[in-house]
């Protein structure tokens, strides 16, 4: 009875200090959210209003359908109609352009005969990643094209893209997509986001409020006190772990009002995994707290600790595309277990009984962060 009446003593005296830490508060509160929004709108790699020049030597209704199919999409934007293809490669290299498709002469009277007509397309790809995306769109874009056209004039030709005779697929597939069957891609970033805020936040947070206390001499006057070890550490973690909790809720809440983002799985399930990596955080923030003597100290020990763990995530990019190397070191980043339970849950729907896993590893690296900065703690406070 004693010992739980020092905890809410000690729990309630964080609490008012955290309340009149006002500036701290502000810096926990304000910016993940920000960060969530303009990270879920900035890191959108959706491609849109690409410039394009179009060269129809066709100049027919096939042709002139086939454009308004590609331009139907909001990824291709026609900017210009040219004579001849010398006209527009001159723009393209002028960078007016993104991207040049010309339809040759032949196109409706190869259409009306059944056989293929091939359309050229030049991409400008200096930017890599924004070029195979463009040709992925109108390969598909083609390909709708061409099935609606069956439907529409059985026994007519198909159009493709500058393709040999021996590259048409023999066999063609049919995609269906499950979880984000409208391709939203901000849900991938948002969710990344989400676990982020929450964990970086959390070793910022504890790092700060304990070195503060440092700093100020407080931590001596809680020697004074009949109060254990293991009491005034659980006390400093309380309102951080609250606050963390409430910051999970708020940016859930966020997302689903700026991103639409769904919660198909169990909001319980979400708020356990989001204290269990809360924990994690705060231990590593502890453990930071523990070497070093300044604010400053921290945050930039902080700093250098958690872009790392946030690059190894799968936060970003799968896990998949990095080197083997750094897929094995993913493994010991709780990180990566706390995504897989965010993205599980919001977006998949999937339950304790998939999840389990991930969150036993989130567990066990939150027990062992939070045993080790214990252990640094006390030994500290001895």
């Amino acid at each position: 009875m004693r010992v739980l009446t020092r905890y809410l003593a000690l729990t309630r005296k964080e609490f008012q200090q955290l309340r009149r830490n006002r500036r701290l508060l502000v810096m926990v509160s304000v910016p993940p959210t920000v960060v969530l929004v303009v990270f879920g709108f900035a890191l959108n790699p959706e491609v849109k209003n690409l410039r394009t020049g179009v060269v129809d030597y066709s100049r027919t209704p096939q042709s002139r359908s086939l454009l308004s199919a590609i331009t139907a999409n909001e990824a291709f934007r026609v900017n210009s109609l040219y004579a001849s293809e010398k006209l527009a490669e001159r723009d393209l290299r002028r960078l007016r352009l993104d991207l040049v498709l010309t339809i040759p002469p032949d196109f409706a009277r190869s259409l009306a005969r059944g056989r293929a007509a091939d359309v050229a397309v030049w991409i400008d790809a200096v930017n890599a990643n924004t070029a195979a995306i463009a040709q992925g769109y109108l390969r598909q874009i083609l390909a709708d094209y061409n099935r609606r056209m069956a439907a529409q004039h059985p026994g007519s030709g198909a159009v493709r893209v500058a393709a040999r005779p021996e590259e048409r697929p023999a066999v063609e597939s049919r995609t269906v997509i499950f979880y984000n069957p409208g391709l939203i891609t901000p849900w991938f970033f948002v969710t990344g986001v989400m676990s982020l805020v929450l964990f970086i936040t959390g070793s910022l947070l504890t790092s700060a409020l304990v070195v503060r206390e440092k700093e100020m001499g407080t931590i001596e006057q809680l020697l004074m006190s009949p109060a254990q070890t293991f009491e005034i550490l659980f006390a400093k973690t309380t309102p951080p772990l609250v606050l963390l909790t409430g910051e999970l809720l708020v940016s859930l809440l966020v997302a689903r009002l700026v991103f639409s983002l769904p919660m198909r799985g169990s909001l319980l399930l979400l708020v356990l995994s989001g204290a269990v990596a809360a924990l994690a955080g705060i231990g590593i923030g502890i453990l930071l707290a523990t070497v070093t003597q300044t604010q400053q100290q921290a945050q930039l020990l902080t700093f250098f600790i958690n872009p790392p763990l946030v690059l190894l995530s799968g936060a970003f990019s799968p896990i998949e595309n990095m080197p083997q190397a750094l897929q094995y070191l993913s493994v010991i980043d709780p990180l990566t277990y706390f995504m897989a339970l965010v993205r599980g849950i919001t977006l998949k729907g999937a339950g304790l009984d998939v999840l389990w896993p991930s969150l036993a590893a989130l567990a066990a690296f939150a027990a062992a962060l939070y045993g080790l900065s214990a252990w640094r703690f006390r030994r500290q406070l001895g």
